[in-house]
């Protein structure tokens, strides 16, 4: 359980750094048009790193349109995907909170890079995408030293 208690710190410290260092809303996604961003900590570890992955949606309007959105992780390269489906409380105009914030940990055993992709849906529509590539690092044989 000790690990837990570093997760749950690494993740909100993380959280704040993204949130910190997501792009601004200024213009280019409109009301009606949302617009996915992807960010990953760290960008570069070894097989023993546990990647925290944070999606931000920005534009769109607080509609039902946007409410309660099912989460897809796809780890590519692990030809491997995570689906994270919310089970809401009904929609209230003026009222409710569009959840606009997504985040997932993954690691990767082998080294390369790892393509990760979100994928947002209301239902079977795509509302939003987005993608980043994360790489892992050999570690030399005898796990000493830092990674190549």
């Amino acid at each position: 359980m000790r690990g837990l208690g570093l997760s749950r710190t690494l993740r909100a410290l993380s959280v704040g750094l993204l949130l910190f260092a997501a792009p601004s809303s200024d213009g280019a996604a409109g009301p009606g048009k949302p617009r996915l961003s992807l960010k990953a900590l760290p960008m570069i570890g070894t097989s023993s790193t546990l990647f925290l992955f944070h999606a931000i949606l920005t534009g769109g309007e607080e509609s039902e349109d946007f409410y309660c959105l099912s989460t897809e992780w796809i780890w590519e390269e692990q030809l491997d995907s995570s689906i994270n489906e919310s089970e809401c409380p009904p929609w209230v105009a003026g009222e409710t909170k569009i959840d606009r914030s997504f985040s997932e940990e993954q690691s990767f055993r082998t080294p390369g890079p790892h393509l990760v992709k979100v994928v947002l849906r209301k239902g079977e529509k795509q509302i939003a995408t987005a993608s980043i590539t994360v790489t892992v690092r050999d570690v030399p044989q005898g796990g000493t030293g830092s990674p190549l």
